[in-house]
């Protein structure tokens, strides 16, 4: 692939997934007792915990976002490697749940009751986004030999 395009690529990735965070985050900052109860039916996490990470996950998904909007190729490494860090821990919780039985909403990307519900296709999702944030912030070692077919 040119260079230049793979670039422009990588830049549309970058910013695909940072809005996407965005869009995940707005909502969970505006209603945190919403999102409080959306972790809480997961049944993961020790009660005394479900506030903290209702308040702290909604922060850093927006933080993550601006990282990978803004244009500081030093942010975008550590903002990537948060962001699917995140994500494996949410495809983990959800595959937890799935395996409980449990039918509960995902808590994602909406808060809204019967919205959202849990499945494999949400694992399936944060799988390809993980692939597509590493791979829009991926740059070859200086000297290496791109495909230029």
């Amino acid at each position: 692939m040119n260079q230049g395009l793979h670039a422009r690529a990588q830049w549309i990735a970058r910013w695909v997934i940072g809005v996407l965070l965005l869009a995940a985050a707005l909502p969970k900052l505006a209603a945190p007792q919403e999102f409080a109860l959306a972790v809480f039916r997961y049944h993961l996490l020790p009660n005394e915990l479900i506030n903290l990470a209702a308040l702290v996950l909604p922060w850093l998904e927006l933080v993550m976002a601006v990282a990978l909007l803004l244009p500081a190729p030093a942010w975008h490494l550590a903002a990537a490697v948060l962001v699917v860090g995140l994500l494996f821990v949410f495809t983990g919780a959800i595959a937890i749940s799935l395996a409980r039985g449990l039918d509960i909403d995902c808590g994602c990307f909406t808060l809204k009751p019967g919205m959202g519900h849990i499945g494999a296709w949400n694992m399936g999702r944060n799988l390809v986004l993980s692939a597509v944030t590493l791979w829009a912030v991926w740059r070859p070692r200086v000297g290496q030999k791109s495909d230029s077919a």
